[in-house]
Parts: C-alpha cells; sequence; structure tokens
C-alpha cells in the first residue's frame, strides 16, 4: 500500500513535469495560434463578411502565395542565413514563363515543359545563392540581396509592362476545384505536411537544425554543412519558383512588379512562427502560423476599410516585437 501511495504523487509529478515541457517547447506555437484566435472573433463580430465560406477559402487562397515562400525561407533560416532573392526569383520565373507563353501564342502544350522550366530556373538560382554562400563565406544577408539586385535588373530588361497571352488551361489551376475546395488549398495543405516531414523527420531535415545551431559543432560532428548550405538554398529557390508559377496563374499576366516584398513578408512570418531568426530553433508549424495571421489581418484591414499607413505601422509593430520576443539565445550570459 505504501508503495502505491508513493508511486501515485510520482506519477503525477511525472505528467505535470511532461505538461510544463511541452508548454515550454511549443510556446511560440500555442501563442501564434492563440492569436490567431482571438483575431478571428474579433474580426468575426466587426466583419459580417469575415464568417462567409468564400471569405474563409479566399483567405485560404491567399496563404498559398506567401506561405510557398515561407517555407522556403523557413529552411534557410533555420540553417542561421536569410534568402532577400525569393520575391526576385519568383518574378524571374514567372517573367520567363509569360514571355514564352506569349511568343508560342498561347500554346497549351507548352505548360508543361514551362511548369518543369520554371522549377528548373529557381533551383538553379538557389545554388547561386549556395554556391556564393559555401565559397565566400559572407553574409547570406549581403549575398542573397546582391543576387536579389542582379535579379531584378534582368526582370526589367525581360518586361516593363505586363505579359499577356497565358493559356486559358493554365489559368484553370487556380480555379480547379474538388466539390467546393479549392484544388489548390488542398496540394498547399499536402505541402505543409511534407515541408514538416522534411525538416523534422529527415536527415538532411535535422542536418538543418544543427547547422543552424553551430556550424562548428556541426562540421566536428561530419555533418556535411556546404551540402547543407546548398540543398536549403536550392530549395529556398524551388520553393520560390512555385509561388511565381502560382501568382502567374492567379493573375493570368507576367507582370514586371510580381511578389513585390515578399522577400520582408515571408522573414516576418517566419519570426512570427517562432523560428529563430538566428537559426536551429523552430517549427515549421510555427511559420503556418505566421502566413495564416498575416493574411487574416489583411483581409481583417481590408473589410474594415482600414488606412494602408496604418497597415505598415502595424506591421512595423508586429516584427520589432517577434525580434524581441526571440532573441538571440547565445547572447545571453
Amino acid at each position: 500500500m505504501a508503495v502505491a501511495q508513493t508511486t501515485a504523487p510520482n506519477s503525477a509529478a511525472q505528467r505535470s513535469q511532461k505538461w510544463m515541457k511541452f508548454l515550454r517547447n511549443n510556446a511560440s506555437i500555442l501563442f501564434i495560434y492563440g492569436l490567431i484566435l482571438v483575431v478571428g472573433i474579433y474580426a468575426a463580430t466587426k466583419a459580417e463578411n469575415f464568417r462567409t465560406a468564400s471569405n474563409m477559402f479566399n483567405i485560404l487562397r491567399q496563404t498559398i502565395l506567401l506561405g510557398m515562400i515561407a517555407i522556403g525561407q523557413s529552411v534557410v533560416i533555420l540553417t542561421g542565413g536569410v534568402d532577400m532573392s525569393v520575391a526576385m526569383i519568383a518574378r524571374i520565373v514567372a517573367l520567363t514563363v509569360a514571355t514564352i507563353f506569349a511568343a508560342q501564342k498561347s500554346d497549351p502544350a507548352l505548360i508543361a515543359p514551362m511548369i518543369i522550366l520554371g522549377t528548373v530556373i529557381g533551383i538553379c538560382l538557389g545554388a547561386i545563392n549556395g554556391t556564393l554562400i559555401t565559397r565566400t563565406h559572407a553574409n547570406p544577408f549581403i549575398i542573397t540581396f546582391g543576387v536579389a539586385s542582379i535579379l531584378r535588373g534582368i526582370a526589367l530588361a525581360i518586361a516593363t509592362t505586363p505579359i499577356r497571352g497565358i493559356p486559358k488551361l493554365y489559368l484553370k489551376i487556380y480555379d480547379a476545384k474538388l466539390g467546393i475546395i479549392p484544388i489548390n488549398v488542398l496540394v498547399m495543405v499536402l505541402i505543409w505536411v511534407a515541408a514538416w516531414l522534411f525538416t523534422n523527420r529527415s536527415r538532411l531535415g535535422r542536418a538543418l537544425y544543427a547547422v543552424g545551431g553551430s556550424e562548428r559543432v556541426a562540421r566536428l560532428s561530419a555533418i556535411p554543412v556546404n551540402r547543407t548550405l546548398m540543398a536549403a538554398y536550392m530549395f529556398s529557390g524551388f520553393c520560390a519558383s512555385i509561388a511565381g508559377l502560382f501568382i502567374l496563374s492567379r493573375s493570368g499576366v507576367g507582370d514586371p512588379i510580381t511578389a513585390e516584398g515578399m522577400d520582408f513578408q515571408s522573414i516576418v512570418a517566419v519570426a512570427l512562427g517562432g523560428i529563430s531568426l538566428y537559426g536551429g530553433r523552430g517549427s515549421i508549424w510555427g511559420t503556418l502560423g505566421g502566413v495564416l495571421l498575416l493574411t487574416m489581418m489583411s483581409n481583417v484591414f481590408n473589410l474594415l476599410q482600414v488606412n494602408i499607413y496604418v497597415q505598415q505601422l502595424f506591421l512595423g509593430l508586429i516584427v520589432l516585437i517577434a525580434v524581441a520576443a526571440y532573441k538571440n539565445p547565445r547572447s545571453a550570459t
């Protein structure tokens, strides 16, 4: 009897410790989704249109562009880097594919080859980023910002006005539905699940965390640091290319200002989701929360007709709060 009485409190204490450990490990994720719930409840009481099914699906569709770019950005930031070229990669892909479509008079037979070409362009541009970073050991921000500036010039050389002539079959990619649910939303759900499995259940995913935690320790642990960084930036370029192809199907034109500001927004989404901007910590589900929050707030602001300047001010405050909340743990003394 005495043993049973002793074991019961110990068991309760162990459950309490496990629960506290879970809260500590997932505090940022619980916070971001709690914030989404608060914003959703507030929006539902202030804007009737917010509660409609069509608006809910609209919000989910709007997350796709930022979501794809943020997934790639998450992988790069987990390594302790950053990719400032993601928006320009998406733009180059969209303009290149649109230009070829227009030159070939909207030939639908080119859809599959153009999708492949677009993704190859993104991966190659990501490989350029990775090569420059691993060979020069320069700051990833400077390298990718320089690449982005070059790509901006190339984009202007391709077109300064919208490019039309996209095949109608390609445009149906955005509008396709399975019942009432947009197919692109279902695909995006699968992509998020795949991204989580990649970062948390694969050897390369574990290497990303190790490199971001400490590059020196990762090298001593026989982790191929350069190869891991190359893979991260190539993956980021791939995600950006998919975003560019999606923009093209949504807008129906190759726009010279495609994905403007998405590099900054993707970093904000990652930071809001609790992934450390110094690398090595965080979860892809946190990034999803950041994407959902930013998209939902944009939707609510538009429904409530909030001034664009107020929106920018609010976004800036969120960035400052996120950076302060997830400060560099290595700087602690």
